[in-house]
């Protein structure tokens, strides 16, 4: 995908952004196979786990600054 300013971003990254956006939305049904896509190509590439790993933050935020 062509954005403005002739920047290419790569498909994790795309991937990656409507999966956020599926469960800032609470949109479980979309951004389960989202997750699916990001964890092969993961395992395709892995240049691509970076993705992942930022979307499994989405789901599991850390705990750092949170009391306990």
């Amino acid at each position: 995908m062509v954005r403005r300013f002739g920047i290419r971003k790569s498909l994790e990254q795309e991937v990656l952004r409507l999966y956020k956006r599926a469960v800032a939305e609470q949109r479980w049904e979309i951004a389960e196979p989202l997750m699916c896509a990001l964890e092969q190509l993961a395992q395709a590439d892995p240049a691509c786990e970076a993705a992942l790993e930022q979307a499994y933050l989405c789901v599991n935020p850390p705990d750092v600054g949170r009391g306990h």
